[in-house]
C-alpha cells in the first residue's frame, strides 16, 4: 500500500519535491567541501571564536541562569558545559549554556548574507552531539560548515520585514546535529522541516520598543529549538516536508537560485566589540579620526553618524536601560570606545549603562538616515561620521564596512589576540594556551575540542 497524504500524493514524492529536501542534499553535499582548503580556514576561524566568545560569556548572569535551567529543566546527563566545573548535564541542555554563553556579549560571529548570528548556535550542536558521536574531524567541520550554509541561506532570503537571528541559526543547528548523528537524507530532510515551523518567531531588534530583556536575538532558543527537531526526527517525528515554502517567511525563488555550495559561508564575519556589527564601522571610522587627529574627547561638540536605515532603526538608547540594550546602541558604543579605548569594548563591562559620563558623551552623538547607503546593507555597513570640535573644526571620516567582514578579514592571529583579550584573567595561561594550540593550526576532532574548553 502507497503511504499518501490528505492529497493524495505519494508522502516519499512530496519529501523529494520539496525544499527540506533540496536543503539536506545540499547540506549532506558540502562534505567534499571540508577538503577545501578556504573552507577549512574558515571552519577553524569560526572555532577560534566560538571559544573566544564563549570564555567571555559564561561567567555572565545569563550563561548563569541558562545553566540553571539545564539542569533543572533539562535534567543530567554525560555532558558538561564549556568552562564550568559542574555536574553532568544532557547534551541539549550543555549546548543551550555555551549558546547563551556565546551570545551574552554580542561578540559571536555573523553573516553578512543573513544579517544575524549562526556560530552560537551551529557550533555549540555541533560540538555536544559530534563529541557524543565521536565525531571525526572531518566530520565536526561538515557538521559546522553545513549548518552555517543552511542557515545563513534562509536568513538571507527572509521576506521583509527579516526576523532575529534565532529564526534560521537553529536550522543550522538542526543541519549540525543531524550530520553528527549521520542521519541519511530523508532524516535530514525531516528535521529541517521541523525545525523551519518550530523555530522561535521574533522580530528584529530594530522593532522592539522595550529591549531590556535577555533574550536579544534568541539564538540559544533556536539552537534548542533545532537540537530538538533533529532528536525528533532521528524518533520518527514527522513535519511537514513544504515547511519551508508553507512558513511565508522565505523568498523561495531567491533560495532556489543561490549559486555555489558555500556562496553564505564565505560571507561569515568575525566581531571585535561586544556590541551590534552595525555599530562597528562607526567605531573604527571615529577611533581612526581621534587617533590621528589626537582630538580630546573633552572638546567634541557633536559627532554625526550618517549610515542606512537599519542602524537608525536599532534601540540606539542614550542612556541604555539595560545591559542588552546597551549593546544595540551605536551613541552609547561609540561613546563608550571614547572614554575607555577600543579595549573598553572587549568586553564591555556589565555595568557601564549607568555610567553618566559615558551618557553624556552619548548624547552627543547624532544619527542620520542616508537612503544612499540603504542597498549596500547586509552585503556592507556603509557610513560616514563627522567630527566637530568646539572651535569648530570639523574631521570626517568614511567607512565601506568594519573589520573582520569579508572584504576587511581578521587573520588568525587577530582572532587569537581576542581570544587572549578576553581569556586573561579568566582561565589560566596553561590552559588558554592549550586551546589555543589545539585549533590553531587544524580542526579537531569534536570530543577533542569539547575536553579541552571543560
Amino acid at each position: 500500500m502507497i503511504n499518501t497524504g490528505n492529497n493524495g500524493v505519494p508522502l516519499e514524492a512530496t519529501m523529494e519535491t520539496a525544499l527540506a529536501n533540496d536543503l539536506a542534499c545540499l547540506a549532506l553535499k558540502l562534505k567534499s567541501e571540508t577538503k577545501n582548503a578556504a573552507v577549512r580556514h574558515l571552519v577553524r576561524q569560526c572555532l577560534i571564536d566560538a571559544v573566544a566568545s564563549a570564555v567571555a560569556g559564561y561567567d555572565s548572569s545569563v550563561a548563569d541562569m541558562a545553566m540553571r535551567f539545564a539542569i533543572n529543566g533539562l535534567g543530567a546527563g554525560s555532558s558538561r558545559p564549556w568552562f564550568f566545573d559542574c555536574a553532568g548535564i544532557t547534551p541539549a541542555g550543555a549546548a543551550f549554556v555555551n549558546s547563551s554563553a556565546m551570545s551574552s556579549l554580542d561578540i559571536d560571529d555573523g553573516n553578512r548574507a543573513a544579517r544575524g548570528h549562526l556560530g552560537a548556535a551551529v557550533v555549540p550542536a555541533a560540538s555536544a552531539f559530534g563529541a557524543l558521536s565521536d565525531a571525526s574531524p572531518d566530520t565536526f567541520a561538515h557538521a559546522i560548515l553545513a549548518g552555517c550554509e543552511i542557515g545563513a541561506r534562509l536568513g538571507a532570503v527572509e521576506s521583509p520585514p527579516f526576523f532575529a537571528s534565532g529564526r534560521w541559526a537553529g536550522v543550522g543547528a538542526a543541519v549540525a546535529t543531524g550530520i553528527c548523528l549521520d542521519f541519511e537524507q530523508g532524516q535530514l530532510a525531516n528535521a529541517i522541516s521541523l525545525s523551519v515551523h518550530c523555530a522561535p518567531l521574533m522580530a528584529a531588534a530594530g522593532v522592539r520598543s522595550l529591549m531590556i530583556g535577555h533574550i536579544k536575538e534568541g539564538v540559544p532558543f533556536g539552537m534548542l529549538s533545532g537540537v530538538t527537531s533533529a532528536l525528533l526526527a532521528r524518533e520518527g517525528y514527522r513535519g511537514d516536508p513544504d515547511a519551508v515554502e508553507s512558513s511565508g517567511i522565505y523568498d523561495t525563488h531567491r533560495l532556489t537560485a543561490y549559486p555555489e555550495l558555500t556562496s553564505a559561508f564565505e560571507r561569515t564575519y568575525f566581531k571585535r566589540y561586544t556590541c551590534c556589527r552595525l555599530a562597528h564601522a562607526p567605531i573604527d571610522a571615529v577611533m581612526a579620526v581621534i587617533e590621528r587627529e589626537k582630538i580630546n574627547i573633552s572638546d567634541i561638540d557633536q559627532i554625526t553618524v550618517r549610515t542606512f536605515k537599519t542602524a537608525i532603526e536599532l534601540p540606539n538608547e542614550v542612556r541604555p536601560t539595560s545591559f542588552e540594550s546597551a549593546q544595540y546602541s551605536l551613541p552609547f558604543a561609540i561613546a563608550v570606545a571614547l572614554r575607555g579605548g577600543k579595549d573598553a569594548l572587549l568586553p564591555l563591562a556589565p555595568m557601564a549603562h549607568h555610567d553618566n559620563e559615558i551618557a553624556a558623551l552619548a548624547a552627543r552623538v547624532v544619527l542620520e538616515h542616508n537612503p544612499e547607503f540603504d542597498n549596500s546593507y547586509p552585503t556592507t555597513t556603509p557610513t560616514i561620521i563627522r567630527i566637530t570640535t568646539r572651535a569648530g573644526v570639523t574631521f570626517e571620516e568614511w567607512r565601506e564596512t568594519a573589520d573582520g567582514d569579508p572584504g576587511r578579514p581578521f587573520t588568525d592571529a587577530q582572532l587569537i589576540e581576542k581570544l587572549q583579550s578576553l581569556g586573561r584573567g579568566k582561565v589560566p595561561d596553561k590552559r588558554l594556551t592549550s586551546m589555543i594550540q589545539l585549533v590553531c593550526t587544524d580542526i579537531p576532532g569534536a570530543r577533542e575540542f569539547e575536553m579541552a574548553l571543560h
